[in-house]
């Protein structure tokens, strides 16, 4: 049994993903840890953002030997008493032990911006519309860029090369840039697109014909402005590898076996995107990120405006559950991918290094 075990834990592909497992539970741990440090290493209070109105305008609340002595007191009663509730009173490692353990409990706390509710409900609210983004450009992206790349080196021709110079132009615009012109030309100037919101207000939210394709509307501008940018990333990579590959000397020996054109650009293609697939981690890591941004151009109610809501009020529960989410999004994508790459490559499957 004991060699059974010994012999399952020595597979290659299992070194691997447990390798690669363990680096990114230190990634968690690090990256919750800045999570917890980041709010409380800005300026200002969230107590003190909840009681300014109160602080700058009420009248006097009594208890003073003058109206305003009264309204100081009771002000700073009020606000000590705000501190001790939500626990910000507390040392710094008594508040990061409180942070852990109500994260162990899946509890985030409540929401100093949106009426105490649970920021758990908030952010998987926001997260639904993020993933709504992220996910189809990413694939879309991903099929749409290796197409033209290989495409295009592989026919070398001015309708292939011209589309591949395009996106490549795209790629290097940058994508808040876009996403502001775009809603500039197309929904100020054109009025052909919703300037901003993920739908009408006159419309009440109901899952209807109506409604979805009024969203949908509202959804185009935000997923043009990052798809574009994205092919474009795909399209360089591909564009690079296929050319390498056609220069392979396996290529070069089909050719002068009479292998038909198509034939090869296929074996070429298979081989030019198993670094493609590598590349996924880097390009979730960044359309996160620029999807986050564009969010905010747009008024999409993802987790970007959420988290620029929680800066501007210095909420510091839902700012750390919108972090969280994203920390996790990443590194599991990323692991995912890792897993991916792992049953693909059959050089990790096998445990062959190159040069032993």
């Amino acid at each position: 049994m004991f060699r059974a075990m010994r012999g399952l834990f020595s597979h290659p592909l299992l070194r691997f993903l447990g390798s690669r497992g363990a680096f990114y539970l230190i990634a968690i741990l690090i990256g919750f840890t800045m999570t917890f440090l980041i709010p409380r290493a800005m300026p200002g209070n969230p107590v003190d953002m909840m009681l300014q109105p109160q602080q700058a305008g009420l009248p006097g609340l009594g208890g003073g030997t003058s109206p305003g002595e009264g309204r100081g007191a009771d002000f700073q009663r009020i606000r000590g008493e705000l501190q001790e509730f939500f626990g910000l009173g507390m040392p710094l490692h008594r508040q990061y032990i409180d942070f852990w353990q109500r994260l162990f409990r899946g509890d985030l706390g409540p929401s100093y911006s949106f009426a105490m509710r649970p920021v758990s409900g908030i952010v998987s609210r926001a997260l639904g519309f993020s993933l709504a983004l992220v996910l189809p450009v990413l694939l879309i992206s991903f099929f749409i860029g290796n197409w033209i790349g290989s495409t295009a080196a592989f026919s070398q021709r001015w309708g292939s090369n011209s589309v591949y110079y395009a996106s490549l132009f795209f790629s290097q615009m940058p994508f808040y840039w876009f996403a502001m012109l775009l809603s500039f030309l197309l929904a100020l100037q054109a009025g052909l697109f919703p300037f901003y919101g993920w739908h009408s207000p006159e419309l009440t939210p109901a899952w209807n014909l109506g409604f979805i394709l009024n969203v949908a509307w509202h959804y185009t501008l935000p997923f043009l402005a990052l798809l574009a940018g994205s092919v474009g990333i795909w399209t360089v990579g591909m564009w690079s590898m296929t050319l390498y590959e056609m220069r392979s000397d396996y290529i070069l020996y089909s050719q002068q076996l009479g292998f038909r054109r198509r034939k090869l650009r296929g074996y070429a293609k298979r081989n030019a995107m198993l670094p493609q697939y590598t590349g996924i981690n880097l390009v979730l890591s960044g359309l996160i990120g620029q999807t986050m941004i564009t969010e905010i151009v747009f008024g999409w109610p993802g987790l970007g405006t959420l988290g620029f809501r929680a800066v501007m009020n210095r909420d510091y529960p839902l700012l750390m559950g919108t972090f969280l989410v994203t920390v996790v999004i990443v590194l599991l994508g990323n692991f995912l991918m890792d897993i991916l790459y792992g049953m693909i490559d059959p050089r990790i499957r096998t445990g062959y290094v190159e040069g032993s």
